[in-house]
């Protein structure tokens, strides 16, 4: 029976790996999707085989604690450790205010249509809305990764957004779910001083975390590759653990953390050079894996029978409604040095801002006896899936243009 299964592990990652060079060749040749949007179809298929036809192909789910302890971590310190502070705090202000009022905006939008148009409490509208607002920085990272096209400017201000709003959902999605399931009348000045604690706690977790790894590899006079890869893999998990259990960010933590731990680099070398391309593979393979298993959970999540054909549209309006209103909003107040977005710009920022798996896990962790959390998994794994296929396509033609 064991060896059944370590047979079938080794037989799985050998194809998954042939699979994902082929991909990466064919995808390149036909220019339509990212490789790794291939990967996510890939996983679509092998889920609908899975679930519908009788092959005896295990059924793969994503489980949230899997996203938010295993895959969240490495990914946010692999695209954060890329970022110059010296450069990123140019982008800081205008990523902040649409990773934090954006949301807001986002959320009510989307809150307000549910409550009105579908008859949602209010607690549970708001609840779905800032969820499913979160545009997933590990979606974005992989869409944006290797493309030529979009300046570094561009992708700081994108890619330092949406780790922001990920961070800003995930404290406001808990405050909001605290409320909704504990039956504890809210109280916005309480919640606003949580708020602040646990934005404030984890990027000081992370600053101690991130100078700390660089001064221990000082003090030891270290900086060869296998001793930096170490260093670095620990603080990322390490971070993201222990802000969890002191109730604070994770994923800001995290941030904090690569972006301390990367400022004032050591000056270029072999050992470095080595550092990051192993850093890229870390990256490479976690997006691969996660997408893979993003498409896999699709059958198994969502419940046709849960959602009507009117809510599915409503749902996929206010996809793309709800942020292109809220960066139209506050389009007079991001500027960059001082300059305000172009056209181009601004639809760049609109359309990367894909949904991704945690939106499935922040859901996923809602209270089982939660009668909606079922509907809550179809609208989001449907809103989700449109804006992966949907938004690359959209960005090209935006890069072109």
């Amino acid at each position: 029976m064991h060896d059944e299964l370590v047979f079938s592990l080794v037989a799985f990652g050998v194809l998954g790996l042939v699979a994902l060079n082929a991909l990466s060749y064919y995808s390149q040749r036909a220019m339509v999707f990212p490789d790794i949007i291939w990967v996510l179809l890939l996983g679509v298929g092998y889920g609908g085989v899975a679930h519908y036809l009788n092959f005896g192909l295990p059924e793969l789910t994503l489980s949230p604690d899997l996203v938010l302890y295993a895959f969240v971590p490495p990914l946010i310190f692999a695209s954060t450790q890329k970022i110059c502070l010296f450069h990123f705090r140019k982008v800081l202000a205008p990523a902040s205010l649409v990773g934090s009022v954006g949301i807001l905006i986002s959320m009510m939008i989307i809150a307000s249509a549910l409550h009105y148009g579908f008859g949602f409490k209010w607690l549970e509208a708001l609840l779905f809305g800032v969820i499913i607002s979160a545009t997933d920085p590990l979606a974005v990272g992989a869409l944006l990764h290797g493309n030529r096209e979009i300046s570094e400017s561009q992708k700081l201000l994108i890619e330092g957004e949406s780790i922001l709003n990920d961070g800003f959902v995930v404290t406001v999605s808990g405050i909001l779910a605290l409320t909704l399931f504990s039956g504890e009348r809210f109280d916005l000045l309480a919640s606003s001083g949580n708020f602040l604690v646990h934005v404030v706690g984890a990027l000081l977790l992370g600053v101690l975390f991130g100078r700390g790894a660089r001064w221990l590899l000082g003090i030891w006079r270290e900086k060869h590759f296998t001793l930096t890869i170490n260093m670095t893999v620990a603080i990322a998990f390490g971070s993201f653990a222990l802000a969890e259990i002191l109730h604070l960010s994770g994923i800001l933590a995290v941030f904090a953390t690569a972006l301390a731990y990367g400022y004032k680099p050591d000056a270029e070398s072999q050992n470095r050079q080595i550092h990051r391309h192993i850093w890229d593979y870390f990256e490479y393979i976690a997006n691969a894996v996660l997408f893979f298993l993003l498409g896999a959970s699709f059958f198994i999540y969502t419940s046709f029978d849960e959602i009507s054909l009117s809510l599915v549209i409503v749902a996929l309006v206010l996809l793309a409604v709800s942020r292109l209103s809220a960066l139209i909003v506050l389009f007079p107040f991001i500027k960059v040095e001082k300059q305000s977005l172009n056209k181009r710009d601004f639809w760049l920022l609109n359309f990367s801002g894909a949904r991704g798996a945690v939106s499935i896990a922040l859901i996923l962790l809602l209270p089982q006896t939660f009668a909606l959390k079922s509907l809550f998994l179809s609208l989001a794994f449907v809103m989700i899936l449109f804006s992966l296929l949907v938004y690359p396509l959209t960005l090209k033609r935006v890069l072109k243009q």
